[in-house]
C-alpha cells in the first residue's frame, strides 16, 4: 500500500497506529463472539448534502458512531459483515477513486492491488466491495443456509419516524425481496458501547478541560462584547484552537429572552447589559464530546432575581449528583431533579409573591443524556431512560429553568425572561460518580469573580 495520510480517514484516539488497529480489532471480535447470524452493519452512505445539495456542513466527524466505534474509519461507504459461522469479519469499502482523492482529499478504498495490504493493515479476514454488499450478503446466506440476517436498527413507536438505520433496514428489505429472509436487530450486542474505556475516558475528561478553558477565556472577554455573535467568535474560535475536530454540537450563545429557547442558534441579538447569557457548549477532542452548559450574568453581577433562581438551579444539580451511582435510571434523576426545583420554587419564589409564565410544565426536558462517540449517544429516542446506569457510562446533569419571572425582593420589582441551565458530565461508578467537568466554575462567587 502506497504512503498515505492515514489521519484522513482513521481516528487513532491519540493511539499509535498499530495500537488503535488491535483496539477496533477486538471490539470486533468480542462482538462476532456473540453473533448467531449473519450480521450486516453499515456507515452512512451519503454526504451530509447528498438531499440539500447548496449545503457545505463543515463536519469533521460524520460517521455513524457504531461503525466509528468498530472500525475508526471515518468516511462514506464503509461496512461490516460479520459472519459466526466461518468466524470471519469482512470490512466492505468504496471503489479506489484518483478523482475523488484529487477533490476530496484521500480515503480508504479498495483496488485490485491492495487487497492484501488492506486486511493486514486492518486486521480483517476479507475486504469486499461496499456497493456489492447485498450481493455479499445473499451469497453468504446461500452458504451457511440461515436465512436470518441480523442488522442494526432503534426501536421506536412512530413508524413515521425513518433514520439511518431505519433506511438502510428498507433498503436491505427490498435489496432481498426475493430470498425469505428474516431481520433480526442486533441492537443489543452493541449496548455496552456507551460504557467506555480507559481511553475514551481519559480523551473525553481532556475535552471537558478544554471546554472548560473555553469557558474561563469567553468570560474573561465577555465585558467586551456587545453582541451575541462576539461571544459566539470567541468561544468557537478557541475550540478551534484546541482540537482540529472542533465543536462537539452547534453551539448555543443565548441571551436574555433568547435562552427560553432550548435550541436556540441564531446569535445575533445584542447583548442586554442586565441579562443573562446562557452557553451551551463542548470541545470535541480525539472523537469524544464534552457537553457542557453554563449561564452567567453579562454585567458581572447576578441581580437577586437572577440569584435566586441560578441557586435553585445549581443546588438540584449538586443534589441529582449526589444520587447517581450505579444503578439508578434517568427516569428517577428526572423525578428528583424536576421534583427539588418545583419545591424550591414554592418554598423561596412563589411562596414570597413571584410569578412566572413557563412553556412547560414542571419538567422541561431530561436532566441527563447518555454520551458516548456521539453527544447524544445509545438511543437517540431515549428508551434508556428506564434502564438501569452502568459503571463506565457517562451522563450529562444538567437542570434548567425557563421562562417570565417576575417577584419583588427587599422593595425592588424584578421582572425578566430568562434561561438558566447547568450542566456538567459524570462518568458512573459502583457507589457515585466522577464529574469531569469539575475545572469549569459554577458558584455564584466564581462566576462573578471571573467575569469581572
Amino acid at each position: 500500500m502506497k504512503q498515505f495520510d492515514y489521519q484522513a480517514f482513521f481516528i487513532t484516539n491519540g493511539l499509535a497506529f498499530e495500537e488503535a488497529v488491535q483496539r477496533y480489532d477486538t471490539r470486533r471480535r468480542q462482538l462476532l463472539a456473540k453473533c448467531s447470524h449473519i450480521t450486516l452493519l453499515s456507515g452512512v452512505a451519503t454526504p451530509l448534502s447528498h438531499h440539500n445539495i447548496w449545503l457545505m456542513p463543515d463536519v469533521a466527524l460524520y460517521q455513524d458512531p457504531v461503525m466509528l466505534y468498530l472500525t475508526g474509519l471515518n468516511q462514506l461507504n464503509v461496512g461490516l459483515i460479520l459472519d459466526p459461522f466461518q468466524d470471519k469479519i469482512s470490512l466492505c469499502l468504496p471503489k479506489k477513486d484518483d478523482n475523488q482523492v484529487f477533490w476530496e482529499g484521500d480515503f480508504l478504498g479498495l483496488s485490485e492491488l491492495n487487497h492484501q495490504e488492506i486486511c493486514e493493515r486492518f486486521l480483517v479476514d476479507d475486504v469486499l466491495i461496499y456497493e456489492d454488499i447485498a450481493e455479499s450478503v445473499v451469497s453468504l446466506i446461500h452458504d451457511t443456509k440461515d436465512l436470518t440476517l441480523a442488522l442494526y436498527w432503534h426501536d421506536h413507536e412512530s413508524e413515521e419516524i425513518a433514520d439511518f438505520y431505519v433506511l438502510f433496514k428498507k433498503m436491505m428489505e427490498e435489496a432481498l425481496e426475493e430470498v425469505d429472509v428474516n431481520f433480526v436487530n442486533c441492537f443489543h450486542l452493541l449496548e455496552d458501547r456507551v460504557i467506555l474505556d480507559d481511553v475514551d475516558r481519559a480523551n473525553l475528561k481532556q475535552a471537558n478541560q478544554f471546554t472548560a478553558d473555553v469557558f474561563k477565556t469567553v468570560c474573561k472577554a465577555l465585558a467586551g462584547c456587545s453582541w451575541e455573535t462576539e461571544v459566539a467568535g470567541i468561544l468557537k474560535g478557541n475550540i478551534f484552537k484546541y482540537s482540529w475536530m472542533g465543536q462537539s454540537f452547534p453551539a448555543i450563545v443565548a441571551s436574555g429572552k433568547n435562552a427560553t429557547i432550548l435550541h436556540y442558534k441564531h446569535h445575533n441579538h445584542r447583548l442586554d447589559q442586565d441579562a443573562l447569557l446562557l452557553l451551551d457548549f463542548g470541545c470535541r477532542y480525539e472523537v469524544m464530546p464534552a457537553d457542557i452548559s453554563r449561564t452567567v450574568p453579562v454585567n458581572g453581577r447576578f441581580n437577586p432575581l437572577q440569584r435566586l433562581l441560578y441557586t435553585i438551579v445549581l443546588e438540584a444539580q449538586i443534589t441529582v449528583e449526589k444520587h447517581v451511582k450505579k444503578g439508578i435510571t434517568i427516569d428517577e434523576l428526572n423525578e428528583l431533579c424536576w421534583s427539588y426545583i418545583e419545591a424550591e420554587l414554592d418554598k423561596r419564589f412563589f411562596s414570597k409573591g413571584g410569578s412566572c409564565q413557563r412553556s412547560y410544565v414542571k419538567q422541561p426536558h431530561n436532566v441527563s443524556h447518555l454520551i458516548g462517540h456521539m453527544v447524544h449517544d445509545g438511543d437517540p429516542f431515549r428508551v434508556y431512560r428506564s434502564l438501569p446506569l452502568q459503571s463506565g457510562m457517562v451522563i450529562s446533569i444538567e437542570p434548567g429553568i425557563y421562562g417570565h419571572f417576575s417577584i419583588d425582593i427587599d422593595g425592588n420589582m424584578y421582572d425578566e425572561e430568562l434561561g438558566i441551565r447547568i450542566e456538567d458530565n459524570v462518568v458512573i461508578t459502583g457507589d457515585g460518580c466522577d464529574n469531569l467537568s469539575s475545572d469549569c466554575p459554577k458558584s455564584v462567587l466564581d462566576i462573578e469573580a471571573l467575569c469581572s
